[in-house]
């Protein structure tokens, strides 16, 4: 399985997204680094299938086949991923960003604490230095 696919969201915006991997296998969702798109996680699908795992790749918005989204906040991200795991017919499912993908698997896992499971974050970017703190 190596498909990509493009959906309507409720707002009217097109979302891309790649599936790879096994159908029947532990739903992921992996989102891309800054810039990107759902290819960057293409890169070994059969890693993927030997993993045992359905790794859905969505397009940020945009990028890739995704729509741009005016005004768009980082916290807006998890509405378009259940809006895609409900047409999947998904009910839980693990997230994983890929650098800048790393905050929207976070932002997913702090406000759909009911469908993820887990969470996980490939070469993140380091903390934002807040304006008069001191790094260590």
């Amino acid at each position: 399985m190596n498909d990509s696919h493009i959906m309507t969201l409720s707002d009217g915006r097109d979302l891309g997204w790649l599936e790879l991997g096994v159908p029947d296998g532990w739903p992921i969702f992996g989102f891309h680094g800054t810039p990107g798109s759902r290819l960057q996680l293409a890169i070994n699908e059969a890693a993927v299938r030997r993993a045992g795992v359905r790794l859905i790749a969505p397009d940020r918005p945009g990028y890739g086949m995704s729509t741009y989204q005016p005004g768009r906040r980082l916290i807006d991200w998890p509405s378009d991923v259940v809006e895609l795991a409900d047409h999947l017919a998904v009910d839980r499912f693990s997230v994983m960003g890929v650098s800048g993908g790393g905050p929207h698997a976070l932002a997913c896992a702090s406000v759909l604490k009911e469908r993820v499971v887990v969470a996980g974050i490939v070469s993140g970017a380091d903390p934002c230095r807040i304006r008069g703190s001191r790094s260590t």
